[in-house]
């Protein structure tokens, strides 16, 4: 067995386990152990309560002692929940009442999927009560006993069922899938903002394909504004380059332009990311003319450049001739990469005529940028101030 690398983690099981504890490594981080990746958040679960837990710890958080999760604050921060059960979910996303339980196996079986339910203890005994290692080995996505009854109680699951197929590659059962089939309705009653969290999570994944593949067959998309279905297989050929935000742009390109601002609005995308959307969307357009101009590449930065550069031939089967590489170094020669660093401001351009502020500053001011970008001019004091007075002329 691998040797893990959890040793704050192992601290507090130690302590809970002299004290006459059960204690054990579980969820994610026992997944990557299994798979041999790094774990980035190690979660520990136990039959002791948290006012137990809090006895036993000088430095703890409550950040969700009604649910039983304390946070242990070591060098790093470890979250110990109880052994616990849940009650019904009449709103198909949060128990109506949770249980503190005494045993491992009455934890592990509430969990959503095989991969999700395994335990380590800090002798790096695996506890795997569900098959998940497995389904690990065999690239499985399968949910924890009856899927109907584990999506029945919180439908976000269903999602997030797809969301590990994009990270991991991973195919979904067949009981599983079929579960979701059935029931995708109930993704209805999953507030916006987690749809949200989800779908961005997949497309910063590696496997953007499998989950929108898997986000349509299994019909979970029926459920949300806009067209996921016309362009689903383009999301093979899509990369976020490490930007969320890129695949709202890349939704934005398969809807209509009029519906656009409403789409953006109801999936709770804040301005920024509007921002980006409607940037991308620009530079989509302009290189609709077959190049782009040096004002263009100054008018919008790198990382807007390379998307609208790679989605505008996946998407709207347009000539680009522009690499990431070359976006790079034509942005990089511009004279100026910024309205900061033109050596004239407003201010002067109000003492050479002795006029009021107001919207004629912006006008002259994109002209001087252009002429400067375009080399027309150079971003010199008294070459500005010459070629000022002759556009005055």
């Amino acid at each position: 067995m691998m040797k893990t690398r959890w040793p704050e983690a192992y601290k507090v099981i130690e302590t809970l386990e002299n004290a006459g504890f059960e204690a054990y490594v579980v969820g994610g981080a026992v997944r990557d152990f299994i798979r041999n990746v790094d774990a980035n958040d190690i979660d520990v679960t136990t039959n002791a309560t948290p006012n137990e837990v809090k006895q036993l710890f000088p430095h703890t958080i409550d950040v969700g002692i009604e649910h039983g999760t304390v946070l242990v604050v070591l060098k790093e921060s470890i979250e110990v929940t109880t052994f616990r059960t849940e009650a019904t979910y009449t709103d198909y996303r949060r128990p109506d009442a949770v249980t503190f339980v005494r045993t491992l196996h009455e934890d592990l079986q509430r969990r959503d999927f095989t991969m999700n339910a395994m335990a380590l203890s800090k002798s790096d005994e695996l506890i795997d009560y569900f098959g998940g290692r497995e389904d690990i080995e065999n690239n499985i996505i399968r949910a924890v006993g009856d899927p109907t009854k584990r999506f029945s109680e919180d439908a976000l699951r269903m999602l997030r069922a797809i969301r590990f197929s994009a990270q991991l590659n991973y195919s979904l059962h067949s009981d599983t899938m079929e579960a979701i089939q059935s029931l995708h309705p109930l993704i209805a009653h999953v507030s916006l903002e987690r749809v949200k969290v989800e779908l961005e999570k997949i497309w910063i994944s590696d496997f953007v394909g499998n989950g929108m593949n898997l986000f349509v067959s299994s019909q979970l998309s029926d459920s949300f504004r806009g067209d996921w279905k016309t362009y689903y297989h383009s999301w093979e050929r899509f990369s976020s380059f490490g930007n969320a935000a890129n695949g709202w742009a890349y939704f934005a390109l398969m809807q209509p332009p009029s519906e656009l601002g409403t789409y953006l609005s109801l999936y709770k995308c804040s301005n920024a990311e509007k921002a980006h959307v409607k940037h991308v969307l620009a530079a989509v357009e302009q290189l609709e003319k077959g190049y782009w101009s040096p004002y263009n590449f100054f008018q919008f930065n790198e990382d807007v450049l390379i998307a609208a550069a790679s989605y505008a031939k996946q998407l709207m089967n347009m000539e680009v001739a522009y690499t990431v590489e070359q976006i790079q170094q034509i942005k990089a020669a511009l004279p100026i990469s910024s309205v900061k660093e033109i050596v004239v401001n407003g201010n002067d351009l109000m003492e050479w005529t002795q006029k009021k502020r107001g919207p004629w500053i912006r006008e002259v001011l994109e002209k001087l940028i252009i002429s400067i970008v375009n080399g027309e001019l150079t971003n010199d004091r008294k070459q500005i101030k010459e070629w000022f007075f002759r556009q005055q002329n």
